[in-house]
């Protein structure tokens, strides 16, 4: 695979640091954790494994999304540099663009594939409707909160994530996270199935297939195990990101500009390519 000597960076993008309107201070901190853990696996499933020598999984770790290339970084780039100005028309636009980018729309019959966006206006009507009311997560720092506080802060996302309507298909965790991740890119994470579901539900021996193919991820069906299964992959993610020396966040800020969750996602991706062999 062919990586680029010098690999895109954001900081070439002259991005500031994203911190523009303040936290709501005096909130109620007490909000319940979903008692039910739908998917009742313990989180040190693969956890162990990676923290065992996590500078492994950092190292190239930005390199390996930046071989995905071409306009997957590029819009990825655009998108954080846009939302200087939060939810902009240009801002929703590269979130689009980024999105589509990012797999979250295929062309062909729509009844063969629900892997589609909404048209323009339903999709930009969506985020609109919901700018004031977001603006208030834009201060988070998964880092620099509690486990506690990252959670309840998460579950008051619950009412905006459930509005959102951005994709044709019922599956939200992956479309959502996505586009709340170049929302608040210091706050929540990219999530997907094929690498964080699979990393923090599944052993690497039911990985693959009798014919060596990922399995298929199922997800919840309901809107309200969509939202949990967010929920929680945010806390897991936040959990293991809290055991990580400071370093390595910090060492992939300096050389690229790199958020903590999406440092970390990069890192999973990188232990799931290397763990499977491929």
């Amino acid at each position: 695979m062919f990586f680029p000597l010098t690999p895109p960076r954001l900081l070439d993008y002259g991005l500031p640091h994203i911190q523009t309107s303040p936290c709501n201070e005096g909130k109620p901190r007490n909000l319940k954790m979903n008692p039910l853990r739908r998917f009742n696996v313990k989180v040190t499933i693969n956890t162990d494994r990676f923290l065992a020598d996590p500078k492994k999984y950092f190292s190239d770790s930005y390199n390996q999304f930046v071989a995905f290339g071409g306009p997957c970084v590029y819009f990825h780039l655009e998108c954080l540099r846009a939302g200087e100005t939060f939810l902009s028309e240009r801002h929703i636009e590269m979130l689009y663009a980024t999105l589509t980018a990012w797999g979250m729309h295929r062309m062909g019959d729509s009844e063969k594939t629900k892997t589609k966006l909404k048209d323009w206006k339903r999709f930009r009507a969506s985020l609109i409707d919901q700018a004031t009311p977001l603006q208030k997560f834009r201060c988070y720092h998964m880092l620099e909160m509690s486990e506690t506080e990252y959670s309840d802060e998460v579950l008051r996302l619950r009412p905006y994530y459930e509005a959102l309507d951005l994709s044709e298909s019922d599956a939200t965790i992956v479309v959502n996270s996505k586009a709340l991740h170049h929302l608040f890119p210091d706050f929540i994470p990219p999530i997907d199935r094929q690498y964080t579901i699979r990393f923090f539900r599944w052993a690497p021996k039911e990985w693959r297939d009798a014919k060596g193919k990922f399995k298929t991820i199922t997800l919840p069906k309901s809107a309200e195990g969509q939202f949990d299964l967010f929920h929680e992959t945010c806390v897991d993610i936040k959990r293991l990101s809290d055991q990580i020396g400071p370093v390595l966040f910090e060492d992939e800020r300096r050389r690229y500009n790199v958020t903590a969750p999406k440092a970390i996602d990069n890192a999973i991706v990188n232990f799931v390519r290397i763990v499977s062999g491929r």
